[in-house]
């Protein structure tokens, strides 16, 4: 009978290029997410956290504008329950964005999708979405979701470390980063005018959700309205073939 240890590294073979592209397809975005996470240790520590509790935010909650919300709950000495709430109406896009993985992850058991699901993340979740290779999906979850954890925690040690000479990093044009990363996302993944409507239905009612109530539920209200608005489109294309 033969030995594990041969399946097993064969099994690491088949996963490795997925692993590589992954890792370093995501790598212009780590570039992106030092800043930010520069940027989060940099306000927690004026609004006066110790570093413990920076460091410990990046390292296990690892949510960006989760973060951020969550400090100025704390700092205006909110309760746990409306901490929580406010950071599942940050993250709520990711109810959306698990059920779309299901496709990839169905064969796999209930623990390692659990497993590889953590370092999910805006980034390779929408790098994910214009690959059309399974391995590389895959990759881009795992191996780039960690890369990114990777980028997010370097970013906040540097600047718990040296903050205090950068000063406000909004002068140096960090906050501007984010957004056209997403702008290069999306231009990739547009398909014609297939997309348009989805797209602008989507960005209307998000825009107009958070003009009149505010909050970040608008996130999840324009990915529901537009994932809508493609279904019918799809369903209609079907039907009129």
């Amino acid at each position: 009978m033969p030995s594990g240890k041969p399946l097993k590294r064969s099994v690491m073979a088949n996963h490795y290029p997925g692993i590589r592209y992954g890792a370093l397809a995501v790598l212009p975005f780590c570039i992106t997410v030092v800043p930010f996470g520069i940027a989060w240790a940099v306000a927690a520590q004026a609004a006066g956290f110790p570093d413990w509790m920076t460091m410990a935010m990046s390292v296990f909650v690892f949510a960006g504008a989760s973060q951020f919300a969550a400090m100025e709950l704390i700092g205006a000495q909110g309760s746990l329950l409306a901490i929580a709430l406010l950071t599942f109406a940050v993250n709520a896009r990711h109810v959306l964005m698990g059920t779309t993985l299901y496709p990839d992850l169905r064969h796999r058991s209930f623990a390692r999708q659990c497993a590889m699901v953590p370092t999910l993340t805006d980034a390779n979740y929408a790098l994910m979405q214009t690959e059309p290779s399974l391995t590389r999906r895959i990759g881009l979850l795992m191996a780039g979701g960690w890369m990114i954890w990777l980028a997010w925690v370097l970013g906040t040690m540097i600047g718990l470390l040296f903050g205090g000479v950068l000063g406000d990093t909004n002068r140096f044009g960090f906050d501007a980063v984010m957004p056209i990363f997403f702008l290069v996302v999306l231009v990739a993944a547009y398909k014609g005018r297939p997309s348009l409507l989805p797209w602008t239905s989507a960005a209307l009612v998000a825009v107009a959700w958070h003009q009149a109530l505010g909050g970040y539920w608008h996130v999840l209200v324009g990915a529901v309205v537009g994932g809508a608005v493609n279904a019918w489109q799809g369903a209609r294309v079907d039907r009129d073939a």
